[in-house]
């Protein structure tokens, strides 16, 4: 949020337009309450749809979900050598009959993630580069789980002197009983060892009956292959560890707030990707009021995601205003290193 307690921050020359514009986006849009929503979806798919409605007197004065998959953007090359976009709905959106409506660019707003031509015209999830690891990493998981269950339990191997003896108990343990429904007889069936049952071994007499226990699994703490397709799923979401909870924050959370100027980066680029529609959005409403002069004359703006990116950036200024002052200044011989308009030129 900003100083003022706003998420989204409109600014322009125009009283008037500024007033207009925040009416737009915290009465009418209800932006405050709905980004979330917005960005949410966009990063998931890649794209989110939004359908305006318009009217004479009163520009935009709702906007409605439409679902991903239902839309259809199509570009096209006109005659004079411009793009044309329409967007195709199915099942007519929520204002016109029909099984697919034809809706012009100023009626849709289309947020994208844009970066990979092979998905053009359409952006690319956030999470897209994740899903193929992610999988990985289910079944590693799983293949984790099965194998403490199976490897984890302790045997036990029974050295029994008598050798018809050792024949009944392993058919009792290999064999199971099972009533036949059809006519009632009652058979044996073959049953195979597992993984965690005991083993019956025959002994030469005179050696004496002994029991000795079988050591379960001993690498069940080797997960250095999860903790790899882990990192991997990490590296691909760009979302830093102590963000998700996968390492604790240390020193009161400097070394978070370092991480944060990398992340933030990726922040700032869905951030440019929300302004750009919501600016479409504005110029829409602004021309059909009749405020056709000022289409540019405001801007938008959210929360920079990261303090300490302006904490580094107040720091260099600060040292080129330093290294200005050191380059002018006298140091004692009467003539200073630089002129001031070559350091006000370099520096």
């Amino acid at each position: 949020h900003h100083e003022d307690g706003r998420i989204l921050k409109i600014s322009s020359k125009n009283s008037t337009t500024k007033k207009i514009l925040e009416e737009l986006y915290y009465d009418i849009l209800n932006s405050e309450f709905w980004m979330w929503s917005w960005i949410r979806g966009m990063c998931k798919y890649g794209d989110y749809f939004l359908q305006l409605t318009l009217e004479e007197d009163r520009g935009v004065v709702d906007a409605s979900t439409l679902p991903v998959n239902g839309v259809t953007r199509e570009e096209k090359i006109n005659d004079r050598g411009l793009t044309e976009v329409e967007f195709k709905v199915e099942g007519g959106g929520n204002t016109r009959p029909g099984a697919d409506s034809v809706y012009h660019p100023w009626e849709i707003c289309h947020f994208r993630l844009l970066g990979d031509d092979a998905y053009l015209p359409y952006g690319k999830a956030i999470i897209d580069p994740a899903r193929r690891v992610f999988k990985q990493l289910e079944m590693l998981e799983d293949s984790m789980l099965v194998y403490r269950v199976t490897r984890a339990a302790e045997r036990r191997v029974y050295y029994i002197e008598v050798e018809s003896y050792v024949n009944r108990i392993r058919d009792q343990f290999k064999r199971i009983p099972v009533v036949n429904r059809t006519n009632g007889t009652y058979d044996l069936r073959y049953n195979p060892a597992s993984a965690d049952e005991d083993f019956f071994i025959p002994v030469r007499s005179g050696e004496g009956s002994r029991i000795e226990s079988l050591p379960g699994a001993q690498n069940l703490g080797d997960i250095e292959d999860i903790e790899y397709i882990q990192k991997k799923l990490l590296a691909s979401l760009r979302i830093p560890k102590a963000f998700l909870g996968f390492e604790e924050v240390v020193g009161e959370g400097k070394n978070l707030a370092l991480l944060d100027i990398r992340f933030a980066r990726t922040i700032n680029r869905i951030q440019k990707a929300i302004i750009q529609e919501l600016n479409k959005i504005a110029i829409i409403h602004l021309y059909v009021l009749g405020f056709e002069d000022e289409l540019e004359n405001f801007s938008l703006g959210l929360t920079n995601p990261s303090s300490q990116a302006e904490l580094l950036k107040l720091e260099q200024f600060q040292t080129k205003v330093t290294l200005y002052k050191d380059a002018v200044s006298d140091p004692g011989g009467g003539i200073a290193p630089v002129s001031s308009t070559w350091a006000k030129k370099f520096i």
